[in-house]
């Protein structure tokens, strides 16, 4: 990958009162990249992501370290300086993103509203919508329906497909195709890895199945109770894993495909 890094993580930790439960060393997602934080639940993996994004803000998580989004430092910004940064820099798409949208809004009003509200023209904001639309495989007509219309699948494409209407240069997935069935979850991962190389956006995937997810990521981090075990490109974790623990991760994954792994 070339670039300067757009994510760039430097000993991340979130804390509440003296009891730490996530930490990240080092981690840094260079342009049209995919990284993988993978762990089982209570892992630290989804906490790490949500400080990543600058979420935490508010809550009674304590989060030291230092998060540089596109240059921008996150942690301990005000909201004031992460509202540049989000929708039309970095987003995130949710496990089941149907409980995130609005659900007396049809789907293309979703999309026009975000684009107004980060300021794009009503044309252009045409021409991002249909672009968008064929990127990750949506029929239009889809526009027109509700969230609750919709399959899981095309709920994750749409969701998608939101990030690529608002040019967000850093995607963060959190578990994005567990709430899938296998086919699907196939076909989404296809498209993250699609989307990568094709648009140069860099992604971050938070996920617990680690064969899956290694088919499509370029470097993968597994954590376990709130630390990283194991960092690495993902053919050298998938082929040789040091630690037990990313070894039982593989033992309980699904068989990959014949040629699936990248």
């Amino acid at each position: 990958m070339s670039g300067d890094p757009v994510l760039d993580v430097t000993e991340l930790s979130v804390a509440y009162g003296d009891r730490t439960v996530s930490t990240i060393p080092a981690l840094t997602v260079a342009p049209g990249e995919v990284v993988a934080i993978v762990g089982e639940s209570g892992s630290g993996k989804s906490t790490a992501l949500m400080a990543i994004l600058g979420l935490l803000g508010g809550t009674a998580a304590r989060v030291e370290g230092s998060v540089r989004v596109l240059g921008t430092e996150v942690v301990g910004a005000s909201e004031k300086a992460l509202r540049p940064l989000r929708g039309s820099r970095m987003a995130l798409v949710m496990q089941s993103p149907q409980a995130s949208l609005n659900p007396t809004m049809r789907l293309g009003r979703l999309l026009r509203r975000a684009l107004k509200r980060h300021g794009v023209p009503a044309a252009e904001a045409e021409a991002r919508i249909a672009d968008a639309t064929r990127a990750v495989g949506l029929d239009e007509a889809l526009l027109q329906r509700f969230p609750h219309q919709v399959s899981g699948g095309q709920a994750q494409r749409f969701a998608i497909a939101l990030a690529v209407c608002l040019g967000a240069e850093l995607i963060a997935a959190d578990e994005p195709t567990s709430a899938l069935d296998a086919t699907v979850q196939l076909d989404v991962l296809a498209l993250v890895r699609r989307l990568a190389e094709e648009r140069g956006a860099a992604w971050l995937v938070v996920a617990h199945d680690l064969a899956l997810v290694s088919m499509i990521a370029d470097h993968v981090l597994v954590m376990r109770d709130g630390e990283v075990v194991e960092s690495g490109p993902a053919r050298t974790v998938l082929a040789d894993p040091r630690h037990e623990y990313t070894r039982a991760l593989l033992a309980a994954s699904p068989t990959l495909p014949t040629g699936g792994a990248r």
